[in-house]
């Protein structure tokens, strides 16, 4: 950490989340070592990374995002054995179940359309997932799919494997230091206004997660995007279940389940949820919950609800559920934002991406072009709909 001080820095980045961890790490793999990153908290990723799910999947329904989750996939295994040991990618896979034929056909679709771009999944029919993952009820299942390269990463041990070695390479890190506004001369951002003094920079980065739009509005920018809340559920010991078990998705229900400690954890997209950045974990959502625990994990009826390791998190939302990189349409003020829940999973490959796009004017590893902000006045939107 450093203390505030007169001094210009190449890139300053709002947030030291996962996502400004990587973008400053891989800054510093193309010689630019002058970046500051600045954060509200005492330490990095204790914001929305920190309660994030951790998965890594391939398995979505458009190019764009299959593209940058193996991209994210092919960097955490190039990362060196230490990053490696921080970060603890486990491939224990995703697996996605459907008891109704049309799902089941769409899902052989996306199987087919995911193939095509090189992920590595595969159709499952009935009796393959009865013998293979006996810790789900099976009798009424048509078929599923299931990806090899997907699985889990510590949110906290990513963050801190791109953080430290910013660090070791001359990032400098703001602690306790809220951004409050930013600083402007003939058009340009120059700069960050925070309550420890101003922070100057040649680029300003936006990557303040659930609170992009905020900090975009002080550029006279307006961001599509709002904070949804995502309640966790956690179940008692599952003594029955192996572990690790696959991300495990029943696709008629909605319902996510993976391991987490002893026990199980349980997510869901309550259609309901109201915008907002509410981080109290909803009691009620284990009553909506139960008839979809029932139906697909009755083993997880009988473990019970560990209340005290409940939580809740946001994801910053867009209307396609794409995220929001690169140009603002202001000069000085690059985007970094709106990924949704695909946060931890996507962030090596956004880190990557956009130091490339910093460091040369391009981007030529990963089209940028789905992810502008140009898309949502053209209205031409590319829906996402595999959101968990």
């Amino acid at each position: 950490m450093v203390s505030m001080k007169e001094r210009k820095y190449d890139v300053a980045i709002i947030g030291a989340g996962v996502i400004g961890c990587s973008l400053a790490y891989y800054l510093t793999t193309r010689g630019i070592n002058n970046v500051v990153l600045i954060e509200k908290e005492e330490f990095p990723g204790t914001g929305s990374t920190s309660k994030a799910n951790g998965g890594i999947r391939a398995q979505f329904t458009t190019e764009p995002h299959v593209q940058m989750s193996l991209l994210s996939m092919r960097l955490l295994e190039e990362m060196d054995e230490e990053m490696q040991s921080q970060a603890r990618y486990v491939k224990a896979g995703y697996l996605f179940v459907t008891a109704r034929s049309e799902n089941f056909k769409k899902l052989k679709e996306l199987v087919q359309f995911q193939q095509r771009l090189g992920v590595a999944v595969e159709l499952l029919d009935k009796s393959q997932i009865e013998a293979g993952y006996t810790y789900l009820r099976t009798d009424d299942l048509v078929g599923g799919s299931y990806g090899k390269q997907d699985g889990f990463i510590d949110p906290g041990g990513l963050t801190y494997a791109y953080y430290s070695r910013a660090l070791a390479r001359g990032v400098q890190f703001l602690a306790n230091t809220r951004a409050t506004g930013l600083l402007f001369k003939e058009n340009r951002v120059y700069g960050v206004k925070t309550d420890k003094g101003d922070v100057l920079a040649e680029l300003i980065v936006n990557a303040a997660g659930p609170y992009a739009a905020v900090v975009a509005n002080w550029a006279n920018v307006s961001l599509p995007l709002e904070p949804v809340k995502r309640n966790i559920g956690v179940t008692g010991p599952t003594p029955d279940f192996p572990n690790p078990i696959p991300m495990t998705i029943d696709l008629d229900t909605g319902l996510v389940i993976r391991r987490e400690g002893e026990g199980c954890s349980m997510a869901w997209a309550d259609p309901d949820e109201p915008p907002g950045f509410n981080l109290q974990f909803d009691p009620n959502f284990i009553e909506k919950i139960a008839p979809k625990m029932e139906k697909r994990f009755p083993k997880l009826m009988e473990a019970g609800i560990n209340f005290s390791k409940c939580w809740a998190g946001l994801y910053p939302e867009t209307p396609d559920h794409h995220a929001i990189l690169g140009e603002s349409g202001v000069s000085g003020f690059l985007l970094a934002t709106g990924l949704g829940g695909h946060g931890v999973m996507h962030a090596p490959a956004v880190g990557f991406t956009l130091s490339e796009f910093i460091a040369t004017g391009q981007s030529t590893t990963l089209d940028l072009a789905p992810f502008t902000l140009q898309r949502f006045k053209t209205g031409k939107l590319n829906i996402e709909r595999a959101v968990l």
